[in-house]
């Protein structure tokens, strides 16, 4: 992970807890966390002239929280939402956001000796913050700063 990640989770007795996610037959992962919790899709509120990837907000019991389609945020091929999408509700620096991935897969335990930050791949990569090693996956593990970037001026998640 970026070198400063690395050493919070250091101090974390050498591992690392992630959430995985497919969007289409790709893994990712975000750090748990930054998880709040997972949620079937909902109706959501379009948003007009939002920024790039924001889909819209939904109320997620009686808290408005804005939708981002990481689809479109990656540069991925949109697809239809239906019954099986999930919305990941992610928090970081403050802020809450859903995200729009295909399925949720589970939570892993991963030693930090399987963890290689984007630079020792030989290339920084701008949504990611390291790489996960597990038997014969790669797992693409999310900068939640970097996924969340430009929602900065949207209101901060009230702490209580």
């Amino acid at each position: 992970m970026r070198s400063e990640n690395v050493k919070t989770m250091q101090r974390r007795n050498d591992y690392v807890q992630l959430l995985t996610f497919k969007l289409d037959d790709q893994e990712y992962a975000l750090n748990i966390a930054n998880v709040v919790q997972v949620v079937r899709m909902v109706a959501i509120t379009r948003a007009p002239k939002a920024s790039h990837g924001v889909e819209g907000m939904i109320n997620l019991r009686g808290k408005v929280i804005p939708v981002l389609d990481i689809r479109k945020r990656f540069g991925l091929a949109s697809k239809p939402y239906d019954l099986n999408t999930q919305l990941l509700i992610a928090q970081t620096n403050g802020h809450t956001v859903a995200l729009t991935v295909d399925v949720v897969s589970e939570v892993l335990t991963m030693p930090l000796s399987n963890v290689e930050p984007t630079s020792a791949v030989g290339a920084e990569m701008e949504f990611l913050s390291a790489i996960g090693k597990l038997d014969d996956r790669l797992i693409l593990i999310l900068d939640p700063k970097a996924v969340l970037a430009g929602i900065e001026a949207m209101p901060r998640a009230e702490s209580g």
